[in-house]
Parts: C-alpha cells; structure tokens; sequence
C-alpha cells in the first residue's frame, strides 16, 4: 500500500505542480476475527456514503459492494465474492434485513 501510495502522490503532484502530502494518515487496517464483526464492517462499509450524505441510499453509490449483495449478480460475473456474508446469514433475505434494520436503528440514535 505504501509502494501504492507513494506513487500516486509522486504523480498526482506533478500533474497538478504541488508538493506535500496528499493524504492525511497512514494506510492502516484491521484484522476482521469473527463473523459478527465481519458483518459489522460490512454493514459499516456500505453505511459510509449515506451517513456522509453523499448519496440517498446505499445502492446508489457504484464503489461499494452493496450492489453485489443485494442482487442476484451471478458470482462468476461479480467483482465481489459475497458468499462468506451470504452464509453468514444463510441467504440474502435475512443479510438485507440485518442491514436495513441496523442502518434504521442507527439513523434514529
């Protein structure tokens, strides 16, 4: 990710004659142990763009996996391999519900 980084910056700086730094902090990541906390980063990830009003619902935004989740792309096409959360849950009925439900109770606290 540092290799990564580095060199978007590099050009990204060129391109437009700055210097300094582009991004605010280092890349960090986090392990994910356990199914719950899998399906709260999940539900996390495709929260982010509403709570950040950048869009009205969470399908609307194209740079999440939301869309893979929610309908019946055939796995082979998908960018996104959703079967770990798919089982988690066994099906896509009950994961929906999960994610509405907590993006309801959310937006009320």
């Amino acid at each position: 990710m540092k290799r990564i980084g580095t060199s978007y910056v590099y050009w990204f700086n060129r391109k437009y004659e700055r210097v300094g730094h582009l991004f605010q902090a280092r890349f960090r990541s986090e392990v994910v142990e356990d199914d719950s906390y899998f399906l709260t980063v999940l539900r996390y990830i495709h929260q982010n763009p509403t709570r950040a009003q950048m869009v009205d619902l969470g399908g609307d935004y194209p740079w999440n996996s939301y869309a893979a989740y929610t309908s019946a792309v055939q796995q082979d096409k998908a960018l996104v391999d959703t079967s770990l959360g798919l089982a988690i849950m066994e099906g896509r009925e009950p994961l929906l519900r999960f994610m509405i439900n907590q993006t309801m109770i959310a937006a009320l606290t």
